[in-house]
């Protein structure tokens, strides 16, 4: 008789202890953590990325816009082949009215806000030769009295005044926003002229010899004399700052300079 031994062998099953498990989740969490951060410093990147863009690219048109139309202002349709464009300063009755008066570019700024945060100019957009506050010849409303101003967060552009009484930073209506106040905010915006000079007759150069009140006798005796012919050369240096809405240190600062094509050519007073 034979008999078989089966020896059942036992086999020992352990798991992870709970101090293992603690660790493990700790190591979890570290690296679950970590993606996150990255993730989240992406997102956050990526946003500032594109709202500097956005920033970058609201201030650069506006800019563009502001620099090449007051660059046109003074012409004059008028000045052709033997036309007179000496201005009478005292009356505007005669010469170029683009660059006489009120026609002339203004520096101004609308109640309540920043001094020189506001600039107003004219040109002769209709080549009539005149200077019209309101022109229905094609039945279309065409002002020739232009300009930009800050107001408030926003920049508004002057595109049309029903009169000459109309003409100034705080007339309305005639001004339109051209900024997304509702994506970027303006905190400055300012025009100063600079670099400009005058020529007498004999076109010796006198920098800065041009009164701040354009028209008006120059502070140095002698230069210009009364009753002589002047030409007024023209520099507007435009500053202008913004930031995107509720993100402060998304901050752009914009400068640029525009020489004014049209001289001013007046009679001295």
């Amino acid at each position: 008789m034979s008999v078989n031994w089966h020896k059942k062998k036992k086999v020992k099953q352990e798991g992870f202890t709970l101090i293992e498990l603690m660790i493990a989740m700790m190591l979890g969490l570290i690296v679950i953590g970590g993606a996150l951060s990255i993730y989240i410093s992406t997102i956050k990147s990526s946003s500032d990325v594109v709202n500097s863009a956005r920033l970058n690219y609201d201030l650069d048109s506006v800019m563009q816009l502001m620099v090449n139309d007051i660059r046109r202002a003074g012409y004059w349709g008028g000045a052709i082949v033997n036309s007179n464009a000496v201005s009478n300063p005292n009356t505007c009755d005669e010469g170029n009215p683009f660059s006489c008066g009120i026609g002339d570019i203004i520096i101004s700024n609308k109640t309540g806000e920043a001094v020189n945060s506001c600039v107003l100019y004219t040109y002769d957009a209709d080549d009539s030769g005149a200077l019209t506050p309101l022109d229905v010849t094609d039945d279309v409303n065409l002002s020739e009295y232009y300009g930009f101003r800050i107001n408030g967060d926003g920049i508004d552009v002057r595109s049309s005044v029903p009169s000459t009484a109309n003409v100034d930073c705080d007339s309305s209506p005639g001004w339109e926003k051209i900024v997304d106040t509702g994506q970027v905010q303006i905190s400055t915006l300012s025009f100063t002229i600079a670099n400009y000079k005058c020529l007498n007759a004999a076109e010796e150069p006198y920098l800065n010899s041009c009164a701040a009140a354009f028209g008006a006798a120059v502070g140095a005796v002698g230069k210009v004399s009364s009753g002589e012919t002047a030409t007024e050369i023209r520099q507007i240096n435009i500053t202008l700052t913004g930031n995107v809405i509720n993100d402060a240190p998304v901050l752009k600062t914009l400068q640029n300079s525009v020489k004014v094509r049209n001289n001013r050519i007046f009679t001295q007073p």
